[in-house]
Order: structure tokens, then C-alpha cells, then sequence
């Protein structure tokens, strides 16, 4: 397995599989990298909050810190979409040397270094936000791990893992509002040489989908959470290892999906107290569990027609699920089957987007997932989010077909 991570956005440009000699890149995009500057919300981080928030002014309060957060509209004039005009996706990150992070204890290092076989397997990416950047307050700095791990022997038809770890701190007393995901799209197919008939190969409809959610949000007409959640049983939305095209919506699916509660122990903090960190910190190490867990998934995508499958595994609450129903045309990978014309993009249900990340503007309505963290971060933490993709692949099943 090969991962390729850009700077700009730190997006994850290709995600490259061997499977009985056959090369699969299983997320869409364009083939040249500075594509992605036009391709918006392809693969890149997403911050400093991501999907949808109200327009306007509002004060937001934790533990005795007080701000004012301004979102800036860029989606429509009541809507600011994925951290305003210039979200972290648009930034150019730097990628650090290991040794030289902030946000990573000396502990953590090593447990990246030991567990990622080569230097070139880990990298960490660092940004600073500056105070009022697209509405919102405070000078944030952020740090982003990007590992992909071997597989144990143990662990049969696994490929291997990929980690990215979001760690974020204020560098001025307050608060503020944060929300990241990696808003990356799969398509296990797309590789594939041969189709059942015409675009049939770059759909995501026959993949399986299993999501282990209660709820789903509710959305007003412009895509703002109403800060209601509906169960998904025996709707739709009740994703139970079954086809993506089976009751699929005339539009794609769109949809935030709170995950079933689970075990606290399986779920990692998501702040660490900087108190903590600066003076105990040495020997904190929450990277080595989430490199060794063996957590059931959350979350499932699969193909019988290429043989692969992801599970996904995070301590978020829930999921964005979105099936790619406004590609851009003009840009596709040649792996794909990209005939380097114009306008021969990605089709309609292209995608499965499963981007990780806490409750809908969750800081404006934290009534309604009391037991999710309410998405604003002091200057007396650290934010402490991930995300692990594991690949499988079923070689006999590749073999067979």
C-alpha cells in the first residue's frame, strides 16, 4: 500500500492498493496536483469547522472564556460551508521534521516512529490560524499526523492502516469553535479496467455500506442543521450492510448520521488537558492506542466486485455520508480511466464521502447530542480528533471472480 499527502490541505492525493497484481487508487480526484486548487473539498482537511454554520454574530462561552465567532457566508448569504472562503483546505501546511512537533509527546514520537516501519511512512503537518481567520477567534495552532501502518501477520487479508490524527491549541487565552474532518471520497471500483456497461465502474451503487448510526440530523431547506435528530430505523438511512443504490435518494445521500453509543473505553478523549500536556507530558501517549486498537468499526464500505473493503474507526460522534452528487467534471485520475479530455470528470453517486467529525453546528445547539462534545476548545486544552482507515482486501475472492 501507497499513500501520497499533499501540503496544500494536507490532502490525500492517492491511496494506492496491490491487490494479485492489479494497482487501485481508491479515492477520486484529479490527476495533477494543483487541480485541487479549483477541485475544492477533494481528499483535504476540513476547518476551521466543518459542513454548515448560521451566518451572523455569536458569543460562545466555555469554563469562564468568553469570544465572539463570526462566520463568513460563502455557500449563500445564511450559510458559511466547511470554515468560510479560505477554509484549512485552501492552506499550504508545513510538513515538520517528527522531532520538532509541539503537539506530540516525546513518547508519541516514538510510538510513530516505531510503528510506521520507515520515516516515510508518518509525516505531521503544522498550520497557524491566525486570530479572526474567516470569523473566528483566536490564534489556533494546529498540527496533522498522516501514518500508514503495516499490517500485524495475524491480521488476515489486511493491507495495512492509515491514521490521521488532528491536534489543535490556542496560543492566546479564550475559546473557539473547531471542527475538523477529512473530507475524502472512495470508489473501490474505479480502478477496474472493465465495466458492466459504460460508467457503471466509476458508481459507488453496488458497493455494501454498513454504518453503525441511531440518528440522523435534520436539515432546514438551505442545509443548516435544525438541531433535531430522527432515528434511522426502517428508513433509508438504515445503512445495514446493504447496497448503497438500495433506496437510494433522488438527489444522493447528503446526510450527517450520529453514531450508537459505545463503550467509553473504545472512545478516545477528545481534549487533552494542557495543564497535562506541558507538565506531565513526557510519557503521555495516546497515539499507541489508537495505532493498536482493535476497536469493531464504526463505519464499512465494501466492494465484491474488486474484492476491497475500509473499516473505519474514530472517536467522533458521527459522519457526514455524501455520494458525491455535484462532482466537478473536468478532472479525473488517468487510473480511473480518464481519457485527458475536458469535462470527462466523475459522475453523479461517484463517491462515497465519509468524513468524520462532532455533531452539526454543534456549539449553537448543544441541546441537541448531549452526550457529544460541544465543539469549542480552550486555551486550557487540546484537541485530540481521529480517524483510522483499515484495508482489507479478499484475495481469493480476486482470484475467484
Amino acid at each position: 500500500m501507497n499513500v501520497q499527502v499533499l501540503p496544500h490541505g494536507v490532502t490525500i492525493h492517492r491511496i494506492i492498493v496491490q491487490v494479485e497484481g492489479k494497482t487501485h487508487d481508491i479515492l477520486i480526484g484529479p490527476e495533477d496536483p494543483k487541480d485541487y486548487e479549483t477541485f475544492k473539498y477533494t481528499n483535504t482537511i476540513i476547518g476551521r469547522y466543518a459542513n454548515r454554520v448560521r451566518v451572523g454574530e455569536h458569543i460562545v462561552k466555555k469554563d469562564g472564556f468568553e469570544s465572539l465567532t463570526k462566520p463568513v457566508s460563502n455557500e449563500s448569504p445564511e450559510v458559511s460551508l466547511h470554515g468560510g472562503l479560505l477554509g484549512f483546505d485552501f492552506a499550504v501546511w508545513q510538513c515538520l521534521p517528527l522531532e520538532n512537533a509541539k503537539l506530540f509527546t516525546p513518547a508519541e514520537i516514538r510510538t510513530i516512529q516505531s510503528s510506521s516501519e520507515s520515516s516515510d511512512n508518518a509525516a505531521i503537518y503544522a498550520y497557524t490560524s491566525k486570530d479572526g481567520d474567516q470569523g473566528y477567534p483566536g490564534e489556533l495552532y494546529l498540527e496533522t499526523l498522516v501514518a500508514l501502518l503495516p499490517p500485524a501477520q495475524s491480521e488476515k487479508g489486511k493491507v495495512g492502516s492509515i491514521v490521521i490524527l488532528y491536534r489543535a491549541r490556542l496560543t492566546n487565552e479564550g475559546v473557539t469553535p473547531i471542527n475538523l474532518t477529512q473530507h475524502w471520497g472512495f470508489n473501490l471500483d474505479a480502478s477496474l479496467q472493465e465495466g458492466e456497461n459504460g460508467n457503471d465502474k466509476l458508481s459507488v451503487k453496488n458497493h455494501k455500506l454498513n454504518i453503525k448510526a441511531s440518528h440522523i440530523a435534520e436539515l432546514l431547506p438551505n442545509g443548516l442543521p435544525s438541531g433535531k435528530y430522527c432515528p434511522v430505523g426502517g428508513t433509508v438511512h438504515e445503512h445495514d450492510d446493504k447496497l448503497i443504490k438500495e433506496g437510494y435518494p433522488n438527489y444522493g445521500y447528503d446526510h450527517y448520521y450520529l453514531l450508537a453509543p459505545r463503550p467509553c473505553e473504545q472512545i478516545s478523549p477528545h481534549r487533552i488537558s494542557a495543564k497535562e500536556f506541558d507538565t506531565a507530558g513526557e510519557e503521555l501517549n495516546m497515539v499507541k492506542e489508537i495505532f493498536e486498537s482493535t476497536n469493531e468499526p464504526v463505519v464499512q464500505l465494501k466492494s465484491e466486485k474488486s474484492g476491497l473493503k475500509v473499516d473505519f474507526d474514530s472517536n467522533r460522534a458521527g459522519l457526514m455520508f455524501y455520494t458525491n452528487n455535484h462532482p466537478n467534471k473536468q478532472f479525473r485520475k488517468k487510473i480511473h480511466g480518464n481519457s485527458g479530455m475536458k469535462d470527462d470528470g466523475y459522475i453523479n453517486g461517484s463517491a462515497a464521502f465519509l468524513e468524520f467529525h462532532e455533531p452539526l453546528s454543534a456549539f449553537l445547539h448543544p441541546e441537541a447530542t448531549p452526550n457529544s462534545t460541544d465543539t469549542l476548545l480552550t486555551s486550557n486544552e487540546i484537541y485530540n480528533n481521529f480517524v483510522r482507515a483499515d484495508i482489507f482486501v479478499d484475495s481469493e475472492h480476486v482470484r475467484g471472480g
